[in-house]
């Protein structure tokens, strides 16, 4: 046997196929254990679908790219199952608000008031403002009903116009308004 036979020869325990199975092992076990983190991580933000659909859909596809040629390892089916999991739970919760959001009124008004003072759609002391205060005189803006609460007067000038409004506090240890 002379030296070009013994470099020739891949078969010994330290060959580079060896290494490169090894080596392959190893990146479809840590591929595996990033889709069960994505999939855990998809699960625990399922109420936030912007999170959770690309999150979910990532730890499925991971799970998958880990098996590679052999078996699944079970973190990738663990991922394959959270990460679905999480998709479908977070559509189903995102469907279900949107159509609360369109079917019922007292919702919608909330939320297009919301959108209109986050987009500046309402001035804060415009007329057609004051002029519904005057036919109501309960009602406010939600700028200054932030402002109140921010300041910390909100409860006293709620109460102050519950008592202004005809309404007297109860003296005595509930502290209920009659």
């Amino acid at each position: 046997m002379n030296g070009s036979d013994h470099e020739n020869n891949t078969s010994g325990p330290n060959s580079p196929d060896d290494f490169s199975r090894l080596k392959g092992t190893v990146a479809r076990r840590n591929m595996a254990t990033a889709s069960l983190v994505c999939a855990v991580i998809a699960l625990l933000t399922m109420q936030f679908f912007f999170i959770s659909l690309p999150l979910g859909g990532t730890a499925v596809i991971l799970a998958l790219l880990s098996r590679g040629h052999g078996r699944t390892h079970g973190r990738a089916r663990i991922a394959v199952i959270g990460g679905a999991a999480a998709m479908f739970i977070s559509s189903i919760v995102t469907i279900y608000m949107v159509r609360q959001v369109y079917t019922n009124p007292a919702l919608r008004s909330q939320v297009e008031n919301l959108y209109n003072y986050y987009t500046g759609q309402i001035p804060a002391g415009s007329n057609a403002t004051r002029e519904s205060e005057e036919e109501q005189p309960m009602s406010e803006s939600p700028q200054e009903i932030l402002q109140n609460i921010l300041s910390g007067n909100y409860r006293e000038q709620k109460e102050q116009q519950q008592i202004d409004g005809g309404f007297e506090a109860v003296s005595g240890s509930g502290g209920a308004y009659i």
